[in-house]
């Protein structure tokens, strides 16, 4: 998925490690994709729940933007939670994000990078996407604000590179 007019560091960061991550997934075999064999959240999983689990995280960050552009203040983590559950949470991706055919789980999660990057664009041109104070959901618990920039890596470019980190030492 070469993206020539992606501007932002952040962008081409997460381009990069989405990229290795899918080719890596496109060269296993798929009876493989369902083997749940790799160490992850809620103990073991499969290459396809480790998707899924980007599709989840990556769905909930799109969610929170958008309510802050509304003004809202968004229920985090969402999609039922009101409490960040980790376990819970990724079980609950495994289950939702999972798909009859692994093409169509991938072309969502291509959707979802797709719809990242046009916000990380956005806001990087805005000049909102380092600063710290634009946006009320980026504060956490402790009062602590982050900026966008911070959120979308915690939950796109980290945990693409950790997957593929996660499917290469299971050996497929």
């Amino acid at each position: 998925m070469k993206l020539p007019f992606l501007k932002a560091p952040l962008s081409q960061e997460i381009q990069k490690e989405y990229d290795k991550l899918i080719n890596l997934v496109s060269s296993i075999p798929v009876p493989s994709l369902i083997l749940k064999q790799i160490e992850g959240t809620g103990g073991k999983v499969s290459i396809s729940d480790l998707i899924s689990y980007q599709i989840g995280w990556g769905k909930c960050l799109i969610g929170w933007y958008e309510s802050g552009i509304k003004g809202e203040v968004p229920i985090m983590p969402g999609e039922g939670f009101s409490t960040w559950d980790y376990t819970a949470i990724a079980r609950h991706f495994y289950q939702k994000y999972q798909y009859h055919h692994h093409d169509e789980q991938n072309q969502v999660f291509h959707q979802v990078v797709l719809q990242l990057l046009d916000i990380v664009e956005k806001e990087y041109q805005a000049g909102n996407l380092d600063r710290v104070g634009v946006w009320s959901w980026c504060t956490l618990k402790s009062g602590k604000q982050w900026p966008l920039s911070k959120w979308i890596k915690i939950n796109t470019s980290s945990p693409y590179k950790r997957a593929y980190q996660l499917i290469k030492k299971a050996s497929y």
